[in-house]
């Protein structure tokens, strides 16, 4: 059993793919294996699988039908057999002493591994807290979450592939903000978690991605679902710090979203009143809350204002 399985999602990324591949196949640590899944890509993904997986034999594609990020990503869970698995994005890529730096961490047999991202063609708040405490993924999330320094991106981790096995983790397909579903799940059942501190990971910020759409509606509905999922899940747990501060987290996440998306156009039919209201626990957050609900656009002018004074 190779130590490594790398899965790639891929669709429409024909301008990228090989860059991401290369990134791979150049690891300094040999035992691997890559999985690309083709998602029903209609450019020439599909052939250029093919091709790179005639190079190198540590290859294995996957052709499928469409059906979005999550649904790829659990395609390659299925077949991976690797030890631990890694998940990256077929327009990113990553260093080529990634695996290298993780092994010494992967042998000791710790659930989740967290690395380090460096953000192309952006900004984006991807920065951890610095601890080199191994934690469960409770104790984690209590400070990551409390320090406002817990990205949830699925590719910043390398996971134990059996963890996920044994508490039947995978991702929800057919929903945007896939990884806010799926991480917390996943760190609030690990019992090992280490942060590495290892920059491994290029994150690539391109116009017409996902992440950069101007019309985020889709993406204020499917956050929305997955919060009140989470919301469930958070009630549960016992530690009391903790619930309030993922409760609280989801909130401020939720305003994020709808002040990024500049939901305020569409009138108040995307904003919870009741959620913010009993998910709100900081002073900070409730008072958001607060301004929000009152006016959405007065709210966004705020937020503007603040900005620009560096607030």
């Amino acid at each position: 059993m190779m130590l490594f399985s790398i899965i790639v999602p891929v669709y429409k990324v024909e301008d990228y793919i090989e860059k991401c591949v290369h990134s791979l196949t150049s690891q300094t640590f040999k035992d691997i294996e890559i999985i690309l899944v083709d998602d029903g890509s209609p450019d020439n993904c599909p052939a250029k699988c093919d091709e790179l997986a005639g190079r190198d034999s540590r290859i294995r594609v996957i052709h499928k039908e469409n059906g979005g990020l999550s649904d790829a990503r659990n395609a390659g869970l299925q077949v991976a057999q690797g030890e631990y698995v890694m998940f990256v994005d077929s327009d990113d890529y990553i260093a080529e002493d990634s695996c290298a730096n993780f092994a010494q961490y992967a042998v000791k047999g710790y659930d989740v591994l967290v690395g380090e991202a460096l953000v192309e063609g952006g900004e984006c708040p991807l920065k951890h807290i610095e601890c080199s405490d191994v934690m469960s993924g409770q104790e984690y999330l209590k400070k990551a979450v409390s320090a406002g320094k817990a990205p949830m991106a699925a590719w910043l981790n390398v996971i134990r592939r059996e963890f996920l096995i044994e508490n039947d983790i995978a991702f929800k397909c057919g929903i945007l903000h896939e990884d806010e579903q799926f991480t917390p799940r996943m760190l609030i059942k690990a019992k090992s978690v280490v942060l590495t501190g290892a920059v491994f990971y290029h994150y690539m910020i391109r116009e017409g991605s996902i992440t950069t759409k101007k019309d985020k509606r889709k993406n204020a509905t499917d956050f929305y679902s997955t919060c009140l999922e989470l919301e469930e899940i958070y009630k549960s747990i016992e530690d009391i710090e903790l619930k309030t501060a993922l409760l609280d987290s989801l909130s401020e996440k939720y305003l994020s979203l709808f002040e990024s998306g500049r939901l305020y156009k569409y009138g108040k039919q995307y904003l919870s009143k009741d959620f913010l209201k009993r998910n709100s626990y900081r002073k900070k957050t409730k008072m958001k809350a607060k301004l929000i609900l009152f006016s959405p656009r007065i709210y966004h002018l705020v937020k503007v204002a603040c900005k620009k004074l560096g607030i």
